[in-house]
């Protein structure tokens, strides 16, 4: 199952005094700011949450929603897009602690309600009483291990969702401990690349990556260990793409221009076409190049400041709510009604958050006490 966000928002502005060359109307380092990060973020979600619907419901209507949708590159994406934004907003805050701040009021507060929301609401899906329900281990567990980024210890809530193809509450989760885990790692990673440089620093991480990626892959292979295959998964070999995304920050900052659109088509012709240790090696570089170009070369799609960021919404709300139509069996009725269903009403739970909750907790993010005698 499919991470992972960052904000533009809670980025100052750029520093850099590099003079850029201009792209699609606008200099380069403009480009920091009036980018398209914001829609691709949304078209990334829009398709993990169609091949989990398609993948959860087993509808023979909806395979080609799992078959030719590829929820793995979308999760790659968002790792570049993470990043370029998260290494931006820290090369722009004022302090770690600001830094720390932005991040946990970013993910934690929607993170948080998705958990506490399905922990109490799925009572009435489940198979047990209310009772027995709220005073199961197995729910105690849930709430802990999911809020505590162990979404793996208990991803299941009693009695809930037992007939589904996957009983799994929500499977999107997984990747919010990578990103956090990125989060932590930023600030060591900008240390070294202020004295070293970005791209000795980067290379070493992208070697890393993919040492780690590829060496607990081929011991999956040889000795058929699924642990192997989670461990391969984890943030060391999942660093080559958010790393990339770094990279593209650095290169814009200092007004160098993207790849352009022959490049990013060689990025996807590659990316279709590799295979094994090769394509461990040159996924992370293919979809950089193909985030990079689509969020700096092509002229900005969507404005989350204008109209709202709803992608980690999306992202983290539709699981739930497509198991809940799956086990009412919406899709054995009609599978195209439920694959409309979902999306509407993740949009719907997505603007809801954002209002109520994301928007609250950035302005919380933001806010600093007055300085007395400022305004004196």
């Amino acid at each position: 199952m499919t991470k992972i966000f960052a904000d533009t928002e809670d980025s100052d502005p750029p520093t850099s005094a590099s003079i850029p060359r201009p792209v699609t109307g606008l200099p380069i380092r403009d480009r920091m700011r009036v980018n398209n990060f914001d829609g691709l973020r949304l078209i990334f979600a829009t398709m993990v949450v169609v091949f989990h619907v398609g993948l959860l419901s087993q509808a023979t209507k909806l395979t080609f929603f799992y078959q030719y949708i590829s929820s793995t590159f979308a999760v790659q994406a968002f790792f570049v897009v993470s990043g370029f934004l998260v290494t931006m907003s820290y090369e722009n805050t004022r302090s770690l602690v600001d830094y720390a701040k932005k991040r946990v009021l970013r993910i934690a507060p929607a993170y948080i309600t998705v958990i506490l929301t399905a922990a109490v609401l799925l009572v009435w899906m489940s198979e047990l009483s209310v009772s027995q329900y709220f005073g199961s281990a197995e729910w105690r567990s849930y709430v802990v291990s999911n809020l505590l980024l162990s979404n793996f210890r208990q991803p299941t809530l009693p009695g809930v969702f037992t007939n589904n193809y996957e009983a799994a509450v929500n499977g999107s989760l997984w990747t919010i401990k990578l990103e956090v885990m990125f989060y932590c790692t930023v600030p060591f990673i900008v240390w070294a690349i202020r004295r070293v440089g970005y791209k000795p620093i980067l290379a070493g991480l992208f070697l890393l990556s993919v040492l780690w990626h590829g060496g607990f892959l081929y011991i999956s292979e040889l000795h058929g260990s699924d642990f192997a295959a989670r461990l391969a998964k984890q943030l060391p070999g999942q660093l080559a793409f958010f790393g990339g995304g770094a990279f593209a920050y650095y290169r814009t900052r200092d007004g160098l221009p993207p790849p352009t659109a022959l490049l990013a088509l060689a990025g996807m012709t590659g990316y279709l076409f590799s295979n094994g240790l090769l394509y461990t090696i040159v996924a992370p570089i293919c979809v950089t190049l193909i985030v990079y170009w689509a969020a700096i070369r092509v002229p900005q799609l969507w404005s989350s400041q204008r109209w709202g960021d709803f992608s980690y919404g999306l992202y983290l709300y539709h699981f739930p709510i497509a198991q809940v139509l799956i086990a009412l069996g919406i899709f054995t009725v009609a599978p195209g009604v439920g694959m409309i269903a979902v999306c509407i009403l993740a949009l719907l739970a997505s603007i809801v958050s954002w209002h109520l909750v994301e928007k609250r907790a950035l302005k919380l993010a933001h806010w600093r006490k007055p300085v007395p005698g400022a305004h004196g």
